[in-house]
């Protein structure tokens, strides 16, 4: 192999997916280099979401990085021939390597926000080889990221490759076992649901909603350990994803506690419609076009926030005929007649 390139991707897994097609192109325009991208902890599991060439490697770090992590980094861009690196996620102590990396073509995302904040600011922007700004500030309707990283990573010298996400991940053999027919998907968001004050009877009000319009539905939850899982082993069908244990409550509503990986991935691609707050969810069912309900939450106080919430909405949001959203409220009963709504529109 040729001299190397470095993907710095260390973040949460929807941002992944928001990433993969710029990566797609880093790859297929780079098949003559060794390519190393970094993962976080968070997205480690779904490294399959990325084009398996022989070329490609991954390593991990921390979403947010310990000074060990930077050492190492150094180190190894130090003692490596490496031609490219791209920021892909814009973390502050990656933009001070082209100060001591000099032959190295840096190229980066770069981050506006309010009140004239910069990151990096204007000095350190200069010492990359081409970035793009992701302006947070911006009052008027702006690009997606993930046109945004296409700008990026496009090399007027080389072809433009036309992301085609297409992955075949197999069934399971749990997944095959109690993964029900004709479902609906939805994930809690803990942190979502207690700024909203929904309930645990909430819940099983919203899935049975959902069976009037689903054979099935099954459900994941944040992976935190809390007496909301104990509560469900008492209603639900639960399927413990880590031990492999079942429990049979003759339900119609499934629990599939403690998933991740290629099996999330597969649930989530065979649903008959993805219902979930906004994240990371919402964004692995756009990469397959799926039938997706958003439920973006905004807590919109004044004029600032809105902003904030209407440019994090065009960053963000998928563009295709099967994608919808809600914004969800404390009042979750006027939450469940727009679910509903959304529901008939089909």
């Amino acid at each position: 192999m040729n001299s190397k390139i470095v993907i710095f991707k260390n973040d949460a897994v929807g941002d992944l997916a928001q990433s993969l097609a710029a990566i797609y192109n880093i790859i297929e325009n780079n098949k003559d280099k060794s390519i190393l991208i970094y993962l976080s902890e968070r997205s480690k599991s779904f490294s399959f979401l990325i084009k398996k060439n022989s070329n490609v490697i991954f390593k991990n770090l921390k979403y947010n990085l310990t000074i060990f992590e930077k050492i190492k980094i150094f180190f190894y861009i130090l003692l490596n021939d490496i031609s490219k690196i791209y920021i892909l996620t814009p973390k502050s102590f990656y933009f001070f390597l082209p100060l001591i990396f000099k032959k190295i073509k840096f190229y980066g995302i770069c981050i506006n926000g309010t009140n004239k904040y910069k990151r990096p600011n204007e000095f350190l922007r200069k010492k990359l080889f081409k970035y793009v700004v992701n302006d947070r500030a911006a009052i008027f309707k702006r690009d997606s990221t993930v046109n945004i990283q296409n700008d990026l990573v496009n090399d007027s010298k080389k072809k433009i490759n036309e992301f085609k996400f297409n992955i075949n991940v197999k069934k399971s053999f749990i997944l095959n076992k109690y993964l029900p027919s004709n479902y609906a998907y939805f994930h809690i968001k803990k942190s979502t649901m207690e700024k909203l004050n929904w309930s645990i009877n909430d819940l099983h009000n919203l899935f049975n909603k959902l069976l009037n319009y689903y054979s099935n539905v099954v459900f994941s939850k944040d992976i935190e350990k809390d007496l909301i899982s104990e509560s469900f082993k008492e209603s639900f069908n639960v399927v413990d994803f880590s031990s492999g244990k079942f429990i049979n409550n003759n339900s119609k509503i499934f629990f599939f506690d403690n998933i991740k990986g290629e099996d999330l991935y597969y649930t989530i691609k065979n649903s008959s419609k993805t219902i979930a707050f906004h994240g990371m969810m919402t964004n692995l069912a756009s990469l397959e076009k799926k039938p997706v309900l958003d439920l973006w939450y905004c807590n919109i106080i004044n004029w600032d926030t809105y902003r904030s919430c209407r440019n994090a909405f065009y960053e963000f949001k998928p563009s295709y005929n099967e994608y919808n959203f809600i914004m969800p409220s404390k009042n979750f009963l006027k939450t469940v007649k727009k679910i509903e709504y959304s529901l008939n529109r089909k």
